[in-house]
């Protein structure tokens, strides 16, 4: 039985899918299992030397591999290797396909021949993945390189800054501005974000183009004189038809009304600066908005509970038409306060936590902990918060 079934699968891999699956994981496999050995070692050599090299570097100068992660130059010219690479395994795959079509144009076990459709299929993946390999690795590199430059300030970096940097000194070489709407808890204003304490910090940021975030939490009925009680909109919280105060319902009117308050913040900052008109309450342009999801603040022992909440926040910023919403947090955070939901898996994530900008850059290309995208990740520069841009 064994004997058998390690027979279909050395025959899978002679078919023309198997074959150029086999040279999309390893250059070169392909055409061996399609019965030519020596154009298979052939095709091997390039990702064979590669990997002897980089082997060699990290056996014998492992030090030397840091430092050309710092070498501009470098990068570039793995920029340049890798879309040579890309060129070389897309060609490895094809040959391999053709190769054994060639070799067994009348041999599929299972599936019988596969017709156009199929053919496209099988193909169109394979080099969808391969595609997709290199993307990663191109995306990486670039954001690497993006952080070198920023750490120089060869170009401008991503900072975000909120009321501890209320009268001080703001980021000087600021590309994009994120500014904190309150002051560290929901239902308290950031006194610097318009008119107020200090200089505004939205017009450091740009002003209508500024990005915004704002703090969330659900300290519960218990903790907190905010709690909703007798709303019936968006849900119903404590009304006569549903009763109940410490429900998944008022903890989601929570988070709503936290972000009613953050975005009328917002919006008469923009009037107090000139830049809404007097009495709006809709910010002058949509505005990308970032939920803070940190342990500082408040939060209940059910995370079901937290997640309603943060639903709360994010459909109302939905409500009224903001350009985009992520969230900000660590994973460790993420998954203690809302048990690493994935609700939210179409959102991007702003990562924090990271020590430096290239330990910043290695989180792009890398799944957020919504389970989506990494947009932002913030490091430390400068005394302030720096933020590579995935």
């Amino acid at each position: 039985m064994v004997a058998s079934f390690a027979a279909l699968i050395r025959a899978l891999f002679k078919t023309p899918p198997g074959a150029a699956l086999l040279s999309f994981l390893f250059p070169g496999l392909g055409q061996a299992s399609a019965g030519s050995r020596v154009r298979g070692l052939i095709v091997a050599i390039p990702t064979l030397a590669l990997l002897g090299l980089f082997g060699l570097l990290y056996v014998f100068d492992r030090g030397s591999l840091s430092g050309l992660a710092l070498n501009q130059e470098w990068l570039t010219s793995l920029l340049v290797l890798d879309l040579l690479l890309f060129g070389y395994h897309v060609w490895a795959v094809l040959d391999a396909y053709l190769l054994a079509g060639k070799a067994r144009p009348d041999k599929f076990p299972f599936f019988g021949s596969p017709g156009k459709l199929g053919t496209v299929l099988v193909v169109g993946v394979l080099l969808a993945g391969t595609i997709g390999v290199h993307a990663v690795v191109a995306e990486v590199d670039m954001g690497w390189q993006r952080a070198l430059d920023c750490q120089s300030a060869a170009t401008p970096c991503w900072f975000d800054i909120s009321y501890p940097q209320c009268g001080r000194p703001f980021p000087a070489n600021a590309e994009f501005g994120i500014v904190g709407v309150n002051h560290g808890i929901v239902f308290k204003p950031n006194p610097c974000l318009g008119v107020g304490d200090g200089p505004p910090e939205l017009t450091w940021a740009g002003g209508v183009t500024a990005q915004l975030y704002a703090n969330t939490g659900n300290p519960g009925p218990d903790l907190s004189s905010r709690w909703p009680n007798g709303q019936t909109s968006p849900r119903q919280c404590n009304t006569p038809a549903v009763p109940g105060s410490d429900t998944a319902d008022c903890a989601y009117d929570y988070g709503w009304n936290a972000m009613v308050d953050a975005y009328k913040t917002a919006a008469d900052a923009y009037v107090a600066l000139g830049l809404a008109s007097p009495g709006a309450t809709r910010t002058p342009s949509p505005n990308v908005w970032w939920l803070d999801v940190e342990i500082t603040n408040s939060w209940r022992p059910d995370v079901t509970l937290n997640v309603a909440a943060l639903e709360g926040a994010a459909a109302y910023l939905e409500s009224v038409d903001v350009a985009g919403i992520g969230f900000y947090s660590t994973q460790y955070q993420w998954d203690q306060i809302t048990g690493g939901t994935a609700v939210f898996a179409a959102h991007a994530s702003w990562v924090a936590g990271a020590g430096s900008a290239l330990g910043a850059a290695a989180h792009c290309g890398t799944k957020g902990f919504t389970g989506g995208r990494v947009a932002l990740v913030q490091y430390p520069a400068g005394g302030f918060d720096a933020n590579i841009l995935c």
